[in-house]
C-alpha cells in the first residue's frame, strides 16, 4: 500500500552549499551520512514524517541514476513514496503493467549507525515521471528526522503537494492511475494557471502538469519529466514554495 510521500530528492554539486542554503531559509538540517553508491546527504525532516533529502556526490559515479542531472545543475530530481509491503506492491504494479526494479539501500550515519531499506525504481527513462518506492528494513525513526529535529524556525510542518512536470498530461495521468489504483481528479492549479491531474496519497497530493508555464517548461527542458516545485505547509501566514526546480529559490512566497 502507498502510504504517503516519503521524501523529495534535491541534488547539489556540493553538500555544504545545500546545508547553508537550507539553514539560511529557516530549516533545521540533520546530517544524514554516506551511501555506498558514492553519495552523502543531509535531511530536512517534517512533522508529517516526510522530508527533503539534500544529496551530493562525494565520489564520481556515472552509473548512478541521478548522476546525469549534475551536468544540468541539479535541483529537485526525484520523488519517493513510502510503502508498507514493497513485495506486494511490486506484484500489484506488475499486474497493472508497471515494471519496477527492486534493490537494497543503506546509509552509514555520522554516529556510525548503519540504516537499511529496500528500494524499487521505475525504468531509467521514467525516473522523475514516476516516483521510486521505499520500505524500511531498520526502524524508520532511525532514518527520518523527527521530534525536535523536525521543528523549523520558519514554521514549516510538512509537504502539502508536489507538482510533477510531464510531457503529456493524459499519458502521465494513466501511469499514475495504474500506480495509485485511483482515477485522481482533474482541476486547475491556481499558481500555474494550468490544467492538472491531482492524486492524493495519504496526507499528501501530487499534481501532474504539462507545459504551459515557465516553471514546468524549465523543468522539462533542463532535467526532463519530474518534480518541478513543492508547496510546503506550516503554522504561518506565509506560503513556502520549494522550486522551481532549484533549491536556490527556496524562500517564503510573500
Amino acid at each position: 500500500m502507498l502510504l504517503q510521500i516519503d521524501h523529495l530528492v534535491l541534488l547539489f554539486p556540493d553538500l555544504e552549499e545545500a546545508i547553508d542554503l537550507a539553514e539560511g531559509a529557516g530549516f533545521t538540517v540533520v546530517r544524514g551520512g554516506e551511501h555506498p553508491t558514492g553519495t552523502h546527504n543531509a535531511l530536512v525532516g517534517f512533522a508529517d514524517r516526510s522530508y527533503l533529502e539534500l544529496i551530493a556526490f562525494r565520489e564520481t559515479n556515472p552509473a548512478h541514476r541521478w548522476h546525469r542531472f549534475l551536468g544540468s545543475g541539479g535541483g529537485i530530481v526525484d520523488l519517493c513514496l513510502l510503502v508498507d509491503d514493497l513485495a506486494a506492491e511490486l506484484e500489484r504494479l506488475a499486474g497493472r503493467g508497471l515494471a519496477y526494479q527492486l534493490s537494497e539501500g543503506s546509509r552509514c550515519r555520522p554516529d556510525g549507525v548503519t540504516i537499511a531499506w529496500k528500494n524499487a525504481t521505475p525504468k531509467d527513462e521514467a525516473t522523475g515521471l514516476l516516483p521510486f518506492l521505499i520500505e524500511d528494513v531498520t526502524p524508520r525513526d532511525e532514518r527520518v528526522p523527527h521530534g525536535q529535529a523536525a521543528e523549523h524556525p520558519n514554521g514549516v510542518r510538512g509537504i502539502a503537494e508536489v507538482v510533477v512536470a510531464v510531457p503529456e498530461l493524459a499519458r502521465a495521468a494513466a501511469l499514475w492511475q495504474a500506480l495509485t489504483g485511483s482515477d485522481g481528479e482533474e482541476g486547475t492549479d491556481r499558481f500555474l494557471g494550468l490544467p492538472v491531474h491531482r492524486f492524493t496519497i495519504g496526507p499528501h497530493r501530487v499534481l501532474l502538469a504539462a507545459d504551459g508555464h515557465p516553471v514546468i517548461r524549465e523543468r522539462l527542458e533542463r532535467l526532463g519529466p519530474g518534480p518541478a516545485l513543492a508547496r510546503l505547509w506550516g503554522w504561518t501566514e506565509r506560503e513556502f514554495l520549494l522550486g522551481p526546480a532549484r533549491l536556490q529559490t527556496i524562500a517564503p512566497d510573500r
